[in-house]
């Protein structure tokens, strides 16, 4: 699928023995020159998590699977999640939507269906902020006819607020996203929404 101006998607094999992290950062600064990246994770305060870019009107997330680092960079969007699995994954109908599998069924051969669920699922999830502290069963994921949209449904029992928001606000959001085909035996998927939030959903 044909990813919509201003995002970019790149991936690299990651050597043995080196950091997974290294190859990562590589690739974001080859994506957005110039940029300086830093995470702050806010539970322990380490250096992980959520990347912030400084220098540039750009987002960015990363994923990594089975010895690739993904990276997508979302000029002019507020924020932007990615996320990749192995088309063999297992057991990921357990943690997903009871029909996830039927609507990712719809834009992808059905053995490849539950993994790409569950990247669609995960990108909305990072691109929002809140993770896995919002149970994956409640991201509603619907296909439009260029990708397709999601929303976060709100949880009786409350979630974590996103940083800088409510967790209302974040609930709201509606997100446009896009299936990739990654390295060979990988499915990719990146959510993404905009300042204005004004893409069809």
């Amino acid at each position: 699928m044909t990813l919509p101006t201003g995002i970019r998607v790149a991936w690299r094999q990651v050597p043995a023995g080196s950091a997974r992290r290294d190859v990562s950062r590589a690739l974001l600064a080859e994506l957005v020159p110039g940029a300086r990246f830093r995470s702050r994770c806010p539970a322990c305060g380490a250096d992980h998590g959520r990347i912030h870019v400084d220098g540039a009107d750009a987002a960015v997330s990363v994923s990594y699977v089975e010895g690739w680092a993904v990276a997508v960079t979302a000029w002019g969007h507020e924020r932007v999640g990615v996320d990749a699995v192995p088309v063999d994954a297992g057991g990921l109908e357990r943690v997903l939507p009871d029909d996830a599998g039927e609507r990712a069924v719809m834009s992808a051969p059905s053995s490849t269906a539950p993994a790409r669920a569950w990247a669609r699922v995960e990108a909305v999830l990072k691109a929002d902020g809140r993770g896995l502290a919002v149970d994956p069963r409640r991201v509603e994921v619907t296909p439009v006819t260029s990708g397709w949209s999601a929303r976060a449904r709100s949880s009786p029992f409350g979630e974590s607020p996103t940083r800088g928001g409510s967790a209302a606000n974040a609930r709201e959001r509606r997100w446009r996203g896009w299936d990739v085909d990654g390295p060979n035996g990988v499915v990719i998927a990146v959510a993404v929404v905009a300042r204005a939030e004004t893409a069809p959903v």
